[in-house]
C-alpha cells in the first residue's frame, strides 16, 4: 500500500520547523504584526457610525447622480422651428421632428428674431429655419436648404443635435425622391456591435464600478497616513519592529477590502437594478478591479508620503483625481486627445480598467486581451508602492 502523501508533507513541515525554529517564528511574527496593523486600520475606518455611513452613502448617492443626471445623451429636449414656407412639404418635415423620440416638443417661432431670443434665453438648443422656397424647390426637383441655428455654449449637445436633425432631414429627402419613383443604387444600413441600441447607460454606467471606489480608496489610504502624522503615532509606527514594506501592506489591505466591497455592491446595482448584464467573466472583471485598486492604493500611498496633515492629503488627492478622470477615456476617447497627451493616459490605471469593464460587460472580452491591460496597472502599482515604501524608509533614517 502507498503512504498518504499528506502525512509526508506534515513530516517535512515538522522537520523544517525543528531544524529552522527561528525562521518559522519570524514568519509567524511578521504575520502577527501585519494582522494587528490591518485590524487597527479597519477599526479606525469603522470606528463610529458616521465613519461607516461615509463609506456607504456617498458612493451610492454619486452613483445615482452619475447614472441619471450626468448623461451625454440628447433626449427630452425642445427644438425650435422657424418656418417661412407655406407648402405642405415643410409641414411633413416638421411632423418628423414632432415624432422623434429625442425631442419633448416642437416650438414654433414667427420670426428669426424670436428664434434667436429663444436661443439666447436657452429655451431651446437648436432652431430649424426652413426657407420660403422649400416646397417649391422640392416639387421642382431642386435641392432646398434647411438652416440649423445651434447654441454653441453647449457644444457637445449641439453637435449631437446637429447630427440627429441632419439625419432626419436627409432621410426625408430620400423618402421624397423615392416617392417620385427615384430609386437609389445603394443604401447604407448601420449596425452597432456590442451595444446595438447605442445606449448611453450601457456604455457609461458600468464604468462607475471603478471610478467611485477609486475616490474612496485613495481617501482611506491617504488620510490614514496623514491622520497618524497629525496624532504623532506615525513616527512611533516607523520605529516599531514593522518594516516599511509591512507598513505599506498593512495600510493597503483595509483600503483594498473596502474598495472590493464597494465594487461588488455597485456591480450588483448595475446588473440587477439597471439590467446591464455582464457578457464576459465575472472572475476576469474582479481580477482587473483588484489590480486596479492596488494601483490606486499605490498612488494614494505615494501622495501620503509627501504630506504632513489631513488637509494636505485631501488637497493632493483631489488635485490628482481630476487629471486621472480626464485622461482615462471616461467621457471622451483617448484617441481624440493630442498626441503628446496620450502617453500620459497610458500611465493612468483608470484608462486600462475602463477598457476592461467595457470589454467584459459589452463584448465578452477574452483574457488574453484583458492581460494586455493588466500588466500596465501591475507596473504602476509596483512603482508607486515601491516609491512609497522608499519614502517611508527615508523617514526612518
Amino acid at each position: 500500500m502507498h503512504a498518504d502523501p499528506r502525512l509526508h508533507e506534515h513530516r517535512v513541515v515538522r522537520a523544517y520547523r525543528a531544524q529552522h525554529p527561528a525562521a518559522a517564528g519570524l514568519r509567524a511574527m511578521i504575520w502577527t504584526r501585519l494582522l494587528a496593523l490591518i485590524v487597527k486600520e479597519l477599526l479606525a475606518a469603522f470606528r463610529d457610525r458616521k465613519a461607516r455611513m461615509a463609506l456607504v452613502l456617498p458612493p451610492l448617492v454619486q452613483f445615482f447622480l452619475f447614472a441619471y443626471a450626468a448623461t451625454l445623451e440628447v433626449s427630452n429636449v425642445p427644438v425650435g422651428v422657424y418656418n417661412q414656407d407655406w407648402g405642405a412639404y415643410s409641414e411633413q418635415l416638421i411632423g418628423r421632428f414632432e415624432r422623434a423620440s429625442a425631442f419633448s416638443e416642437v416650438r414654433r417661432y414667427a420670426s428669426e428674431a424670436d428664434a434667436r431670443d429663444a436661443i439666447d434665453r436657452q429655451d431651446v438648443m437648436v432652431v430649424v429655419q426652413i426657407g420660403q422656397d422649400f416646397s417649391r424647390k422640392l416639387a421642382g426637383g431642386e435641392k432646398p436648404s434647411v438652416q440649423l441655428l445651434l447654441d454653441g455654449r453647449k457644444s457637445n449637445s449641439a453637435q449631437l443635435l446637429n447630427n440627429y436633425l441632419g439625419t432626419i432631414v436627409a432621410q426625408f429627402s430620400v423618402d421624397f425622391r423615392n416617392g417620385l419613383a427615384y430609386r437609389p443604387m445603394s443604401e447604407i444600413v448601420d449596425r452597432s456591435w456590442y451595444n446595438p441600441n447605442r445606449g448611453y447607460r450601457e456604455s457609461m454606467v458600468p464604468i462607475l464600478i471603478a471610478t467611485l471606489p477609486m475616490t474612496m480608496v485613495m481617501m482611506i489610504v491617504g488620510m490614514s497616513v496623514a491622520r497618524e502624522r497629525e496624532l504623532g503615532t506615525f513616527e512611533q509606527l516607523l520605529v516599531s519592529p514593522l518594516q516599511p514594506l509591512e507598513i505599506v501592506v498593512g495600510k493597503s489591505v483595509p483600503g483594498l477590502i473596502v474598495g472590493l466591497a464597494q465594487c461588488a455592491i455597485i456591480a450588483v446595482i448595475v446588473t440587477q437594478l439597471f439590467g446591464i448584464h455582464i457578457t464576459g467573466s465575472v472572475v476576469v472583471l474582479f481580477t482587473g478591479l483588484t489590480i486596479f485598486l492596488v494601483a490606486t492604493i499605490g498612488i494614494g500611498l505615494f501622495i501620503s508620503s509627501f504630506v504632513s496633515n489631513q488637509q494636505q492629503a485631501m488637497m493632493g488627492i483631489m488635485v490628482t483625481m481630476m487629471p486621472l478622470m480626464m485622461l482615462s477615456g471616461f467621457s471622451s476617447p483617448v484617441q481624440n486627445m493630442p498626441t503628446w497627451l496620450q502617453p500620459l493616459a497610458q500611465i493612468n490605471p483608470l484608462t486600462h480598467i475602463v477598457v476592461i469593464i467595457r470589454g467584459v460587460f459589452l463584448r465578452d472580452m477574452p483574457f488574453w486581451l484583458v492581460a494586455e491591460r493588466l500588466w500596465p496597472m501591475i507596473a504602476i502599482a509596483a512603482v508607486t508602492i515601491t516609491a512609497a515604501a522608499w519614502m517611508f524608509r527615508r523617514k526612518i533614517q
